[in-house]
């Protein structure tokens, strides 16, 4: 029976060993998430597993065991018995990872957008065909304008402008720059071979730090970070810690602080050159961004398997206020268990948002009190996925995601959130190349 699978192969961390197997067996339920690219949690404990369209989950810095129905094969229970990769066309075995309210498979859409105001904007994603589409706007996301990129540019999956011209993108396989504002880009090739590359933070022009996975000798997944110190043009393997899982995120908020998250949190004092693990009192869920509001304060979350029982469940959390030394679990809202998009902006203004699990809008908060506690936010009815966001504060942001099955793009000026009135120009510049 076809079930939402959790799966994980466990690793030892720091004299912790985590390992989590759960099978929720309900078809209609597999079937629902699965439609709306649903990423339980992004990232694994030292590997990410796509399971029939599932994600694998994990906690990091404490041990859980949930047991269940167990999917593997008899030969290696921790090789699921089935799943996809799907190929890059210029990198091999380079996986997809689904973004929750993005881009899939026939269904082109944006995957992540980074604004230098509350009005200008630079969005990356694919085509219906996983073929990378980038777009700016001047508008606030009222409407998009194609950046012109280089045939056979694979999906894209995060973006960051350090200025008003000077931006890079990251995806399946390859990095892209643009020194025009996001108006044409070049191509980068990357350093280690089958990466999926799905976040990035540059806080120079020169500076920057990617985040991705690569398939593991061990499992599906293995995380990996690159350093450019040359715009994204060229890029290096940095020093990292033995046996580093998944990452799903990183953001630099000065030239030196940064910090990546995902099956672990990872922090660097040197621009990304070298890392030190950092671990959550008590452990904490598998985290799928992180958004720094300062040099000393970020928030990390991640999404929560147990929303799939429990609708009220709440994501996991955890911030820092010390430069990432320490860090500490913050109470989230009910029923936030499908947040992944985070944007933090100057002092302590955060917005998150998620996707509709029952067909109606999506969850949105804010917080302005750097993650501790948050007030819910109306979006527009029909906005049914989050799947970016990029804030100037917490009443000035811009997202995109979708609304039913289709792309959709909106900003917030105060309390109010408008939606781009030209769903169609919208869903051209991202779907239809």
């Amino acid at each position: 029976m076809l079930g939402i699978t959790h799966l994980m192969r466990g690793v030892a961390m720091t004299g912790l060993r985590t390992e989590l197997t759960r099978t929720e067996k309900s078809p209609k339920t597999f079937s629902h998430y699965r439609n709306r690219k649903l990423i339980v949690a992004v990232v694994a404990s030292a590997s990410l597993l796509i399971v029939g369209g599932s994600i694998a989950a994990a906690t990091v810095g404490k041990t859980t065991t949930h047991s269940s129905s167990h999917a593997g094969n008899a030969d290696n229970p921790m090789q699921p018995t089935s799943g996809t990769w799907t190929v890059p066309a210029n990198e091999t075995d380079a996986p997809v990872v689904p973004i929750s309210g993005g881009a899939s498979n026939g269904n082109g859409n944006f995957n992540a957008l980074s604004c230098q105001t509350s009005t200008d904007c630079v969005a990356v994603g694919s085509d219906n065909n996983l073929v990378g589409v980038i777009a700016t706007t001047t508008d606030g996301g009222s409407s998009w304008t194609q950046g012109t990129v280089d045939s056979g540019e694979p999906e894209l999956n995060a973006v960051t402008c350090s200025s008003s011209t000077t931006c890079v993108a990251v995806g399946n396989g390859a990095t892209a720059s643009s020194s025009d504002g996001g108006a044409t880009w070049t191509t980068n090739s990357i350093p280690t071979s089958n990466t999926s590359l799905l976040g990035v933070s540059c806080p120079t022009s020169t500076t920057c730090v990617s985040a991705g996975v690569s398939p593991g000798n061990d499992g599906p997944y293995d995380g990996q970070l690159l350093v450019s110190s040359d715009g994204g043009n060229t890029w290096s393997v940095p020093t990292l810690p033995t046996e580093v899982g998944a990452l799903g995120s990183v953001d630099c908020p000065s030239a030196n602080f940064c910090v990546a998250v995902g099956a672990q949190i990872l922090v660097s004092d040197d621009g990304g050159q070298t890392w030190t693990a950092q671990f959550v009192d008590g452990g904490t869920g598998i985290l799928r961004s992180v958004s720094c509001s300062s040099p000393t304060a970020c928030v990390a979350l991640g999404s929560n398997p147990d929303g799939v029982d429990d609708a009220q469940a709440a994501a996991f959390g955890i911030v820092t206020t010390d430069g990432g030394a320490t860090w500490t679990s913050t109470t989230m809202p009910e029923g936030s268990w499908t947040v992944n998009g985070i944007s933090c902006s100057n002092g302590a203004d955060c917005t998150i948002g998620g996707l509709s699990t029952t067909g109606g809008t999506a969850p949105a908060w804010t917080s302005t009190d750097g993650g501790n506690t948050w007030t819910s936010v109306d979006l527009p009815s029909g906005v049914s996925a989050v799947a970016s966001l990029s804030c100037q504060s917490d009443t000035e942001c811009v997202l995109v995601g979708l609304q039913g099955s289709q792309p959709v793009s909106g900003s917030s000026q105060g309390s109010q959130w408008t939606i781009s009135p030209d769903s169609s120009a919208f869903s051209s510049s991202a779907a239809s190349l």
